[in-house]
């Protein structure tokens, strides 16, 4: 009796073994983290007017498109994986699903010109918020710079997606301004994008 048993726990072991490799169809997902390589930006008036030809313009409320451009990235490598059965961690999901590799340290919106008794290159993010890209604005769905850097960085959809930030706030002169995005991430990178000038009172 002693026998049987030493030989049925082995072979069911292995069965189950088996069983579990044949019914897992997925690859193990090897880039399962997304990063943020480049930012292109759009800016349009209200009414969806257009406010970046160098002329002068009068419009309720200023947004600037931002597009992030995306790409899956590796996880990092495990230098113990040799110990570990990969077919265990075979995955169905997607790409970047496991949130942005290298987290946001700051995210931040200036000017090249005074705005509103703010001096140049100083942070403007009071008078930005993220919300709906066409008017009349909605205060649904609406939050500040700070909760972006929170949304991104637990983001889980493996993308970050396109923002719309806007300002209803003038600038309180006709100098011009060109506002830059500036991200920079835990480990040092930066990416930085400016819009063309617009004039605005």
């Amino acid at each position: 009796m002693h026998y049987k048993k030493i030989i049925i726990i082995p072979a069911v072991f292995i069965l189950c073994n088996t069983l579990y490799i044949s019914c897992c169809k997925c690859p193990e997902q090897t880039q399962p983290f997304y990063d943020i390589t480049k930012i292109n930006v759009t800016t349009n008036g209200s009414a969806k007017a257009i406010i970046d030809t160098g002329v002068i313009t009068t419009v309720d409320s200023v947004f600037i498109n931002y597009i992030f451009v995306n790409d899956c990235v590796a996880k990092e490598e495990n230098p113990f994986s040799f110990l570990v059965n990969q077919t265990y961690a075979c995955s169905c999901e997607s790409c970047g699903l496991s949130g942005l590799k290298n987290k946001i340290d700051t995210l931040d919106i200036t000017s090249d010109s005074t705005y509103n008794g703010i001096a140049p290159n100083k942070s403007l993010k009071q008078f930005f918020k993220i919300g709906p890209s066409a008017s009349p604005l909605s205060i649904n769905n609406v939050y500040g710079l700070d909760s972006l850097k929170t949304i991104l960085n637990s983001n889980k959809d493996g993308y970050a997606g396109d923002k719309t930030f806007f300002t209803t706030t003038k600038p309180g002169n006709s100098l011009g301004h060109a506002f830059k995005l500036k991200i920079v991430f835990v480990g040092g990178k930066k990416l930085e994008v400016k819009t063309n000038r617009i004039r605005w009172n």
